[in-house]
């Protein structure tokens, strides 16, 4: 089975040089996790910093929009989603971003939620996504 990178130049990068924004495999889309990011203040600086992501809500719409712009460029979208993983720091943070998450998906998919303190750069919530490729 042969791989395909997918990057979209609808968001920014990822934070590691070795990461895409997507791969696709098979039928398969696996997308990176994504979470809010700011670019530091020199533009020759591509490293992403932890400047003002704006609200809880602001940073998990920015995730989800552009988890849907890397499924458009890959042929799929929210439909076709298969399992999700959401990453969050704060446990009161848990109903907000999954309010705002569910409206995306249009149908179940399996789902992991866990508490983290790992997510890059001061962001509060990391999201990624397997999705199928319609033929």
């Amino acid at each position: 089975m042969k791989k395909e990178i997918i990057n979209t130049n609808k968001i920014s990068g990822t934070y590691a040089s070795s990461s895409a924004h997507g791969v696709k495999a098979g039928n398969f889309l696996f997308v990176t996790g994504q979470y809010a990011s700011a670019i530091n203040d020199n533009p020759k600086d591509n490293r992403q910093g932890p400047s003002d992501l704006g609200t809880l809500k602001d940073q998990t719409t920015r995730v989800m929009e552009n988890i849907k712009a890397i499924l458009e460029e890959a042929g799929t979208s929210f439909d076709n989603v298969v399992k999700r993983n959401v990453y969050i720091t704060h446990a009161s943070d848990f109903d907000l971003v999954y309010e705002i998450m569910e409206p995306y998906f249009t149908s179940p998919v399996a789902s992991t939620g866990l508490l983290t303190g790992l997510i890059p750069r001061g962001a509060r919530v990391e999201i990624d996504v397997i999705a199928v490729i319609p033929e």
